[in-house]
C-alpha cells in the first residue's frame, strides 16, 4: 500500500499531507461500493469552514487532473450530506493492482524519511528506589511511541533519564557505608542493594539526627566534586544499575540510544542556565532565600534557600542541553498524570527563556496508574518479580493444557517468558493511556480474549500452516482479485484488514495511543481466525485456491508480526 499511497500523493500535490490520512472505508461502505477497493481522504473540519467554496476548489483542481492509471480508476468528491457526514475525496483503486501490492509486493518499501527529529524520554527510574510496576507503563508506552515514529520515517532518539541526584542519594550512600556493602554484592544486585541501603539509612536517621547530617554532607561533597573516592564509587554504582536494567529491558523488547543522569545537571554544571533565568527576569528571589519562577500566578521554587538546585532547575537545563546537542523537533516526556503541574511549569519557563523552543516542541505524554499488579504472594516490589510471576503462571498453564505438545527443540523457559511478557504488555497497552488501570492476572493470561496470548497464538497458528506447505513456492504466484471476490466474504475481510495496517500505525502515532494499534491487531487476528475456518487449505483440492489462500495467510502473518514488533513483542513461531 505504500506505493499506492505515494502515487496518489505525488500526483495530487494540492491535497497536502494526505499520505497517511488516506483511510480504507468501513465494511459497510465497501459493500456499498460492490466490495471494490477504495482509499478515502476525509476533508478535515478546519478545511470545511467554507464548505461550498472548498468543494468547488477541489472539484476544479481534480477535474482535469491526471491520475496514475496504473493504480487509480477514478477520483470523486463526496460532499457532506446536510452536515451529517464529513466531505471526502474517494480514490477508487484498480482491484487487481491493489491485491497484488497488498499480498505480494514487488519489493519492500520504507516510508519516506521525515525531516523531524523526535526525542522520547521514557522509563527513567530513580536508582534509589526499586524499578517497580509504576515504571512499566512509561517504559512500554514510550517504547511503542519511539517504534511508531521510527517505522514511519522519523529520526528518533530514545532517552532514559535516571534519577541519581538529591539529598536522598546522600542517605543511600550512608546506608551503603552502614551496611558494609561489598563491591561484589553491589554488582550482583545493584538496584535491590541500593534500595535496602536507602531504607536502612532512613530508619537510622529517624533515630539519630547525625545520620541525616552525614547524608547531607556526603551529598554536598558529591555535588561540589570534592570527594573523588565517592564520585568514582557513584559512577561504578550507576554502571552496575544500567547493566541490571538492560536485562529487564531486553525482556520487554526495549532499548535506549542514550542513558543520561540527573547528576549531569548539578548546580556546578548549570550555573550558566541559572544566570540566563536571572537575566531574563524569570528567576526571582524570595524573602526566605529561595529563588522561584512564576507560572500561571504560581510561585514555583527552583533553588532552595541553602543554594542547592531543585528538580525543575535540572529539567530546564536538560531541555536546553538536549536542544543544543540533538536539535530535536519535538521532545516527548512519557510520565504519569501526577507530574502534569511540573511539566506545565517546565515547558512555559523554557518557552519564555528561549524563543526557539515553543510549547509545540515539548509534549507531556500522560498516563494513568496501574493498580493491583503484584505476585500471588502480594510481595512484588520490583518489575522483575512481576515478569517472573507471569513466566511461572504461563508455565503452569502450558503444563495443564491438554493441547500442549512436548517439543524438545523448544526452549521452554524462554517461551514461557515471552508469553508472560506478552500478556503483561498487551494487557497494559490495550487501555487508553490516561485511564487508571486495574491489572488482573486471569484476564491478562487468557487465550480466547483480547490478550497478548491471543496475538502469539494466532502468529504460531499461521506459522505452522505456512510451514506445513513450505514445499509450495509462493514467490511466482500472482494474487488474483477475481479469485478473492469469489471466495467466502471472510477472504476479503482479511484483505481489507491488511490494507488498514498503515492507517492504524499513523493514527496510533498521531494520538500517541498504543491501544489503536493493539485493537487493530486484535481485529486482524479475529478476521484471520474466521478465514482459517472458512478457507481450508489441507482439504482443498484446487491448487489455485490453495496458493491464493496461502498468499493471504502469509500476508496476515507478516503484518501481525510487524505490528507485534512495534508493540515490543517477540513473535513466537511455536508455543
Amino acid at each position: 500500500m505504500i506505493r499506492i499511497r505515494r502515487a496518489i500523493c505525488d500526483q495530487l500535490p494540492q491535497l497536502k499531507n494526505v499520505y497517511h490520512a488516506l483511510e480504507v472505508p468501513s465494511k459497510k461502505q465497501q459493500l456499498q461500493n460492490a466490495r471494490r477497493p477504495t482509499l478515502e481522504w476525509i476533508i478535515p473540519a478546519v478545511a470545511q469552514q467554507d464548505r461550498e467554496q472548498n468543494h468547488v476548489e477541489l472539484l476544479d483542481s481534480l477535474k482535469n487532473q491526471y491520475h496514475d492509471t496504473e493504480y487509480i480508476e477514478n477520483v470523486q468528491i463526496v460532499p457532506n450530506a446536510s452536515g451529517r457526514n464529513e466531505a471526502k475525496v474517494e480514490f477508487q483503486l484498480k482491484p487487481q493492482v491493489f491485491v497484488e501490492h497488498l499480498l505480494n509486493p514487488i519489493e519492500p518499501l520504507a516510508h519516506l524519511p521525515y525531516k523531524e527529529h523526535i526525542v522520547v524520554e521514557f522509563s527513567s527510574p530513580n536508582i534509589a528506589k526499586p524499578f517497580h510496576v509504576g515504571h512499566l507503563r512509561s517504559t512500554i508506552i514510550g517504547n511503542v511511541l519511539a517504534n511508531l515514529h521510527q517505522y514511519l520515517g522519523y529520526s528518533t532518539t530514545r532517552l532514559n533519564y535516571l534519577g541519581d541526584w538529591g539529598t536522598q542519594f546522600g542517605l543511600m550512600a550512608v546506608g551503603v557505608q552502614l551496611s558494609n556493602v561489598s563491591d561484589e554484592e553491589m554488582k550482583a544486585s545493584p538496584i535491590a542493594t541500593l534500595y535496602k541501603s536507602y531504607v536502612m539509612a532512613n530508619k537510622a536517621a529517624a533515630d539519630d539526627p547525625t545520620v541525616a547530617q552525614r547524608a547531607r554532607e556526603l551529598f554536598s561533597a558529591l555535588e561540589a566534586g570534592t570527594d573523588q573516592t565517592m564520585a568514582k564509587q557513584w559512577h561504578q554504582y550507576r554502571q552496575y544499575t544500567i547493566a541490571e536494567l538492560k536485562e529487564v529491558y531486553e525482556r520487554l523488547g526495549v532499548h535506549f540510544d542514550s542513558y543520561e543522569w540527573e547528576s549531569q545537571y548539578s548546580q556546578k554544571q548549570i550555573s550558566k542556565v541559572l544566570e540566563q533565568l536571572r537575566s531574563a527576569g524569570l528567576l526571582l528571589p524570595e524573602a526566605d532565600g529561595r529563588q522561584i519562577v512564576v507560572v500561571d500566578n504560581r510561585r514555583i521554587p527552583v533553588i532552595k534557600s541553602d543554594g542547592s538546585t531543585l528538580y525543575l532547575a535540572r529539567d530546564i537545563a536538560a531541555i536546553l542541553d538536549r536542544y543544543k546537542r540533538l536539535d530535536f523537533s519535538r521532545l516527548l516526556y512519557v510520565v504519569d498524570n501526577g507530574q502534569a503541574d511540573h511539566f506545565n511549569a517546565l515547558f512555559k519557563t523554557v518557552a519564555a527563556l528561549d524563543p526557539k523552543l515553543s510549547l509545540e516542541h515539548l509534549k507531556h505524554v500522560k498516563f494513568g496508574r496501574i493498580h493491583g499488579m503484584s505476585t500471588r504472594q502480594g510481595k512484588a516490589i520490583f518489575l522483575r518479580d512481576v515478569l517472573d510471576e507471569a513466566k511461572n503462571v504461563m508455565r503452569e498453564k502450558r503444563q495443564l493444557s491438554a493441547t500442549t505438545k512436548v517439543n524438545s527443540s523448544l526452549d521452554d523457559d524462554l517461551v514461557c517468558d515471552i508469553l508472560g511478557v506478552s500478556a503483561v504488555l498487551v494487557n497494559v497497552l490495550k487501555q487508553r493511556r490516561q485511564r487508571d488501570h486495574e491489572f488482573n492476572w486471569q484476564q491478562a493470561l487468557q487465550v480466547n480474549g483480547d490478550t497478548g496470548i491471543k496475538l502469539q497464538y494466532t502468529h504460531c497458528r499461521l506459522y505452522s500452516l505456512l510451514d506445513n506447505f513450505k514445499h509450495i513456492s509462493l514467490e511466482e504466484v500472482k494474487p488474483s482479485w477475481q479469485h478473492f471476490i469469489q471466495e467466502p466474504i471472510e477472504a476479503l475481510e482479511v484483505v481489507y484488514e491488511l490494507a488498514r495496517f498503515e492507517q492504524s500505525v499513523w493514527q496510533s502515532k498521531e494520538q500517541l495511543e498504543a491501544c489503536i494499534l493493539v485493537n487493530y491487531l486484535f481485529g486482524l487476528c479475529n478476521a484471520t481466525s474466521r478465514a482459517l475456518k472458512r478457507l481450508p487449505i489441507k482439504q482443498e483440492t484446487c491448487t489455485q485456491k490453495q496458493t491464493q489462500r496461502l498468499l493471504l495467510f502469509r500476508a496476515a502473518k507478516q503484518t501481525l508480526s510487524k505490528g507485534m514488533e512495534l508493540l515490543g513483542l517477540k513473535p513466537l513461531n511455536q508455543m
